[in-house]
């Protein structure tokens, strides 16, 4: 039978903003019930993490919502106190004092029936079904800290995709078959969600810095078959940065952007005084036999669509799931807060520095670039096709090419694919660019080894990022998931 938690909303609004604030976060996100009840948990006490780590380990679960709910037409506006300290407290620092300032604004979402419900599929044991309880009845709001609720957790008998109801809306993880009209990005718990999250705590970081998004879609727009786990990805975080709109650069010159995107990340490392020699996965040069995973610095190119021209768009470091956790820290560090985080990138045959724009996963104010946006390159997909060329990492003995893609996609940590398609000239994506061989060398001495397009398909879903082929570190070899409810770029 299968686990559900019940919001019960003790006012008829959801207050709880998108990550730019433009408005109210619809559907609720269910990493967000996972994150209230790690909230009110004791991170000293085993049992209560066990259960815990049971949840993030399920598939993906349901989200019920009522079907008639609308964004308020007024946001919340509040005067908030400030904290700054003062030797002589006045007027501006009082509570209720605003000194000429503004209110806060939150979007929030009016509700004609005030719950809703997360429902899992799996049973838990009844010692977990205990924890999971008490942890529940302890939760004091969700969403906003003014939106007080009442939190229930229990086994059901009833699942929710077996009730039909007008007044109920329930959305389920995507599948291949919805439309991509319809498909949103909501963040949910993974596996190994709880332990970045406490450590996320314990550094000052951000919770939502931690989350990953999923595809989901009305129960309406898709078919009702199970959605499989996808398989892991080398990689467990993808921070992406825009160009300014309207600029974009030519995709021959993604070598030299990732290359200056390299030495950027590393100055800036060694601006805080970190030994960056000993990061052997930030610069890359490491013995034969070590098979640590390195950082994959990529271009982020406009592909996939039928105006799609090929160039870069942004800017991308996909950080190694097995990287030391002191040099993940110290990575976003720099990408994201030292002096403001990564603002700029100076490119060689650039002739001014390139502005930066930090983008969230479910970032809308960049909806004209979507090519940038985290979740277009990590969605978990079956099938995946090279946005940029792959550079094959060795020659294809006898001509098998094929063999020598598989090669490739072992050595970059991927599952072997079920077919391998391999274009001699052209690529499969819409824009999808072929470069000139002088784009392929990041040294003049380098061997020109093949260069070609692939599309791959796996027997089970794969997250990505995904990136193959001798320059997958720098960003040639970068792949599109590929599904038929995908948009366009």
């Amino acid at each position: 039978m299968p686990f559900r938690i019940a919001v019960d909303l003790l006012d008829a609004s959801y207050q709880a903003s998108t990550l730019d604030r433009s408005q109210a976060e619809w559907p609720p996100h269910p990493s967000r019930i996972f994150c209230a009840l790690v909230s009110v948990a004791d991170p000293d006490d085993p049992v209560q993490d066990a259960a815990l780590e049971w949840l993030e380990q399920q598939p993906l679960p349901s989200v019920r919502v009522p079907a008639k709910s609308l964004e308020a037409e007024s946001p919340r506006t509040a005067w908030v106190a400030t904290n700054a300290p003062a030797a002589k407290p006045g007027h501006a620092v009082l509570p209720g004092r605003t000194s000429g300032g503004k209110p806060k604004v939150w979007p929030q979402r009016t509700l004609a029936h005030p719950l809703v419900e997360f429902e899992w599929s799996t049973e838990p044991s009844l010692g977990v079904l205990a924890v999971l309880e008490v942890l529940a009845k302890s939760v004091p709001y969700f969403g906003r800290a003014s939106g007080h609720a009442l939190v229930h957790a229990g086994i059901v008998d009833q699942p929710l995709t077996d009730i039909d109801d007008d007044e109920w809306e329930i959305w389920q993880p995507a599948n291949e078959s919805a439309p991509a009209r319809a498909v949103r990005s909501l963040r949910a718990p993974y596996p190994g969600y709880l332990r970045r999250l406490r450590v996320a705590y314990e550094h000052g970081e951000s919770a939502w810095q931690q989350d990953r998004p999923f595809p989901y879609a009305p129960r309406a727009a898709r078919e009702p078959d199970a959605v499989e786990e996808p398989a892991a990805s080398p990689f467990t975080d993808l921070v992406s940065f825009a160009f300014p709109a309207q600029f974009s650069l030519d995709p021959g010159l993604t070598l030299s952007v990732t290359s200056a995107l390299r030495q950027t990340v590393m100055d800036r490392l060694e601006q805080m005084g970190h030994d960056v020699e000993t990061m052997v996965a930030v610069h890359g040069h490491k013995d034969a036999d070590d098979d640590r995973r390195l950082c994959a610095y990529l271009g982020l190119p406009f592909v996939g669509h039928k105006h799609a021209d090929g160039r870069l768009r942004g800017v991308a470091v996909a950080l190694p799931g097995d990287l030391e956790p002191a040099h993940r820290r110290a990575l976003l560090a720099v990408l994201l807060r030292l002096d403001g985080g990564l603002s700029e990138l100076a490119v060689r045959d650039v002739a001014k520095p390139i502005r930066l724009a930090y983008v969230r996963a479910g970032d809308t104010e960049l909806d004209s670039l979507k090519s940038v946006r985290p979740e277009r390159w990590t969605r978990p997909s079956r099938r995946w096709t090279t946005a940029l060329p792959m550079v094959l990492d060795l020659f294809p003995r006898r001509r098998d090419i094929e063999g020598a893609v598989a090669t490739g996609c072992r050595l970059a940590g991927l599952p072997d694919p079920v077919d391998i398609e391999v274009l001699p000239t052209g690529a499969f994506l819409p824009g999808a660019p072929e470069l000139a061989q002088r784009a392929l060398r990041r040294k003049s001495n380098e061997r020109p080894l093949p260069v070609r397009h692939v599309r791959l398909t796996f027997d089970t879903p794969v997250a990505g990022p995904v990136v193959l082929g001798s320059k997958k570190n720098f960003g040639l070899g970068l792949c599109l998931p590929i599904d038929p409810w995908e948009a366009g770029a």
